[in-house]
């Protein structure tokens, strides 16, 4: 692969306007770890990247007692479908969020249930096929303004996408 100072320049000034996205969407999320109610809306839990779950209900007194609740099979997302999921799940408002298959496809679930709620798959065509970037990729953003929610992710093909929180759409 020959690099040139045209796409170097290129991802570069991508890299820089994917890197002023976030702020913006942060700043709407109001007060940095505080979520109204307990879910894990960024990488790092919340706003503050504490990664702690406040919640009580698994110790070390029924830790030996716990059982699956639902499993969510990756066999429909494609030719190649993950086994090695290395990103973190979103979940909002009893809606976990994450990426699966090999073309990086977002998918929400019912978090009770694991049923699929719906499952978004961008089509790059060349572009996404020749991308050195395969899998599920590291995972969601999510933003909200308390009307509007989205969920925010970078393509194969380097595309950053918005989509509706609540129907997968664009």
């Amino acid at each position: 692969m020959t690099i040139t100072r045209r796409s170097m320049m290129a991802t570069l000034l991508a890299g820089a306007g994917a890197s002023l996205v976030p702020a913006r969407f942060l700043r709407a999320q109001g007060t940095p770890g505080t979520p109204a109610t307990w879910e894990w809306t960024t990488y790092g839990a919340d706003l503050k990247s504490t990664r702690y779950a406040p919640l009580d209900q698994i110790n070390a007194d029924n830790f030996a007692d716990l059982e699956v609740a639902w499993r969510f099979k990756t066999d429909a997302l494609g030719p190649r479908p993950e086994f090695n999921f290395q990103t973190t799940p979103l979940m909002v408002g009893g809606v976990v969020y994450t990426t699966a298959g090999s073309r990086r496809a977002v998918v929400a679930l019912d978090a009770a249930t694991g049923e699929l709620l719906w499952m978004h798959r961008e089509d790059e065509g060349a572009r996404g096929a020749a991308a050195p970037r395969q899998l599920s990729g590291r995972g969601l953003a999510y933003w909200s303004d308390g009307q509007d929610a989205r969920i925010v992710y970078v393509t194969p093909g380097y595309r950053l996408v918005a989509l509706d929180a609540r129907t997968g759409t664009p």
